[in-house]
């Protein structure tokens, strides 16, 4: 992707990560309005409607006891002091962990035409004069006998116990919301870190990949243009902007066209042509990647031209002369085995030359080896202005030269001997009374193999010497 492209990703990176933490506290309040609803909707009304059922079922329980009172047929006197008794034992019940009374106040109120009482015994009220937020339980108050009623019993309850276990539950509820929010913290803190590296790491991928010495291009499947690429790339493919805010060059198609690499490891040798128009050699590799959520490939390039041309300079080491830059007998050999070959595959015609230089170790000794050196590279020379472009001609070794005349009879293999040897012969010189003449023999494919070939050459050769030299002998 080009520049805009990481930015507006580096944009959605940082307000996706606020947007995570608002989210996250969204999440946090949303958790601490339930638990806060749940409390007041269902909980606590819960506790508190069990507390006032417990509160009833108790205070029924000692109301049995009062009337068990009215069924002991009891003196009037006798009665009411019982009843007070019977209400202040109640009033004595504690809970034994707290110390707290179960029961605060009592009230009782009896009807005066049916208990023959005192009249001051006929509404008793027991326990502490106030109790506003007591719960308070009215139970009815029957004859044991006849079950008529004949009073009405108002319990007062603690709520100490109520209180107590509201505090209880309000506490681990707080206690369990804070957990809650603990982790759904550290997990907004762990997101956005990750969130954080994630954004580092993609930078410090990109610093690399711009820094990078060599080319390196970031490819997206199925696009032609290339969303991405180092300075290096854009220099070394020309790559410029197109009206997509892609890059784009002539020496990219091309690559491209070629087909890049597709394995992991896979590399490809392939000829580029660059900004200044040359031709440059480069191994090509490719990897798919993910990169911020595109699937793409990443595309580099090292350049080996210098390899290139130094192999190259090997290999024309290897099979040219040093002193003359004439092919040397290793290739001479080379190709004329795939001449025979050919000759031999489709009966084309095919000839040889082997020439020797004429006294030359005289020239040697006379004129010095530098001019000897000279005599060679002239020879050499003038076998290329003699021959056609598909003649193949080159030292042979020492002072003999070979040329090889593809789809050429003898006959005219001996035009192209006497050719060369005139040519050597009209040759001028600098050096005072040196002169230069080269012998020949000259002979043509029949089915032999390249041994048998150059031998024969080689003694028609000895024959032009022989003969006295500055001629050329071929077939009789």
């Amino acid at each position: 992707m080009n520049e805009r492209a990481f930015a507006t990703r580096r944009r959605f990176s940082l307000t996706l990560e606020r947007n995570l933490a608002l989210i996250f506290a969204l999440l946090g309040i949303l958790l601490t309005t339930l638990i806060a609803l749940h409390w007041v909707i269902a909980i606590e009304p819960t506790l508190r409607a069990d507390a006032e059922s417990r509160s009833r079922a108790f205070a029924q329980a000692q109301t049995s006891g009062i009337e068990t009172l009215l069924r002991d047929g009891q003196p009037p006197e006798q009665l009411a002091e019982a009843i007070r008794t019977q209400l202040d034992g109640v009033l004595l019940l504690k809970d034994q962990s707290t110390g707290s009374p179960f029961i605060r106040r009592i009230a009782l109120t009896l009807d005066e035409d049916l208990l023959d009482l005192p009249a001051e015994s006929l509404a008793i009220t027991r326990g502490a004069s106030e109790c506003a937020d007591c719960f308070i339980t009215q139970i009815p108050l029957y004859d044991p006998d006849d079950h008529l009623l004949v009073g009405i019993v108002t319990f007062y309850s603690s709520p100490q116990f109520l209180n107590d276990l509201i505090d209880s539950v309000r506490g681990k509820l707080v206690w369990v919301g804070g957990a809650m929010l603990l982790v759904i913290g550290l997990a907004w803190f762990g997101a956005s870190r990750v969130l954080h590296r994630l954004g580092e790491s993609e930078s410090n991928l990109r610093t690399l990949f711009e820094a990078a010495p060599f080319p390196m291009i970031l490819a997206e499947r199925g696009l032609s243009e290339v969303t991405q690429a180092n300075q290096a790339a854009k220099s070394y493919l020309a790559l410029e902007p197109d009206n997509t805010g892609r890059l784009n060059s002539s020496a990219w198609q091309a690559l491209a066209a070629d087909g890049l690499p597709d394995g992991i490891g896979e590399q490809r040798e392939t000829r580029i042509l660059t900004r200044d128009r040359s031709r440059r050699w480069a191994v090509v590799s490719a990897i798919p990647i993910r990169f911020s959520g595109v699937w793409a490939r990443l595309v580099s390039l090292v350049d080996i031209s210098e390899l290139k041309a130094i192999q190259d300079d090997l290999r024309l080491a290897s099979l040219t002369d040093g002193l003359t830059g004439a092919y040397n007998r290793r290739y001479l050999l080379q190709k004329l085995g795939e001449e025979i070959d050919r000759a031999k595959r489709y009966g084309d015609e095919l000839s040889v030359i082997l020439l020797d230089l004429d006294s030359f170790k005289a020239i040697n000794d006379t004129f010095g080896h530098r001019v000897g050196d000279e005599v060679l590279i002239k020879v050499a020379a003038t076998l290329r202005t003699c021959t056609r472009d598909i003649d193949i001609s080159g030292r042979y070794g020492g002072e003999e030269f070979l040329v090889i005349l593809p789809h050429t009879c003898a006959a005219s293999a001996m035009d192209v001997a006497e050719r060369i040897r005139s040519a050597v012969k009209a040759q001028t010189w600098t050096q005072q009374g040196l002169r230069v003449t080269v012998s020949g023999g000259v002979c043509e494919y029949a089915g032999m193999d390249v041994d048998d070939l150059v031998e024969i050459a080689d003694q028609r050769l000895y024959q032009a010497k022989e003969g006295g030299r500055d001629r050329v002998v071929g077939p009789t």
